[in-house]
């Protein structure tokens, strides 16, 4: 079973049941971050103050996981990474520089629809490269949640699943 621990404020809180519900029944475990157990993909929201900084750059040291998912719209997300490290991070965010974002962003009742964009190459976790791409999304949910949440449960998709998910289009997703 991979474990995917989720770390940030009360929007974290948000994240963290959407992907409950968007992973139910595939054997992923989502859970808060626990500092003392590992966990092969972490998930960080959002950075609230520095002692919340200090505790994940601690645990990041002793734990590392294989891949970590950062918002790249936060700045202060960037002071965890002021030293070398062992593990694949990927930015997710509307940011052009992020790793992972989304463009063409719709909504309409019962979901929304956006095109998920990989700006830079990165190794899933079962070794494929995935190469720049743009997959249309098709989200349905009766719940508003925001993009941030998609990007963030389409990028562990990619990581834990792999190149075949997306090889229909559009990809339809229902949580």
């Amino acid at each position: 079973m991979k474990k995917i621990f989720v770390f940030g404020s009360k929007k974290a809180i948000a994240l963290k049941k959407f992907l409950e519900d968007f992973f139910k029944g595939r054997g992923i475990s989502v859970e808060e971050v626990n500092y003392s157990l590992p966990c092969d993909v972490l998930v960080i929201y959002d950075v609230f103050d520095e002692k919340h900084v200090n505790l994940l750059k601690n645990y990041i040291n002793t734990l590392p996981p294989n891949v970590i998912i950062a918002n790249g719209d936060v700045k202060d997300v960037n002071l965890l990474f002021d030293m070398g490290f062992s593990f694949t991070l990927i930015t997710a965010g509307l940011n052009p520089k992020c790793t992972a974002t989304a463009s063409s962003i719709s909504y309409e009742e019962g979901g929304y629809r956006f095109n998920y964009c990989v700006q830079r190459a990165f190794n899933n976790l079962k070794g494929q490269l995935i190469e720049p791409m743009e997959i249309p999304v098709e989200i349905k949910t009766l719940e508003q949640y925001n993009i941030y949440n998609s990007l963030f449960a389409v990028t562990l998709l990619t990581l834990l699943e792999g190149r075949e998910k997306f090889f229909e289009s559009p990809v339809i997703i229902g949580v």
